[in-house]
């Protein structure tokens, strides 16, 4: 998994909007890659269980992280702004699902 530095109030401070929607932009990309691995490691799990332990290890991690970094970014002030960009990844995520639930949808077995 990789890790997403968020960066220190005083620098948020010191870049505009722009830059800091970016950073939460990035941010959130960095957490869907890591769902990502999270979910590759799942499905290594059918073939090696020791994949299971990691998969919970994994989840537990990344769960707390974002929470911890919600938790930053509302210290920080800058609560509404991350949530701009939250409602972006919802966007873009729902796009994802509906793409693969066509794709579902017209391949019957």
């Amino acid at each position: 998994m990789r890790h997403f530095e968020l960066p220190k109030q005083e620098e948020l401070d010191k870049i505009g909007i722009y830059e800091r929607m970016n950073v939460f932009r990035r941010y959130l990309a960095f957490s869907r890659y890591n769902r990502l691995v999270i979910q590759q490691s799942l499905i290594m799990s059918a073939l090696d269980k020791s994949y299971i332990s990691k998969v919970k290890e994994l989840e537990e991690s990344n769960n707390r992280d974002f929470f911890d970094t919600l938790k930053k970014i509302k210290c920080y002030g800058y609560a509404d702004e991350f949530l701009v960009a939250v409602r972006e990844e919802i966007q873009a995520l729902q796009k994802i699902t509906d793409t693969y639930e066509k794709r579902m949808d017209q391949v019957r077995y």
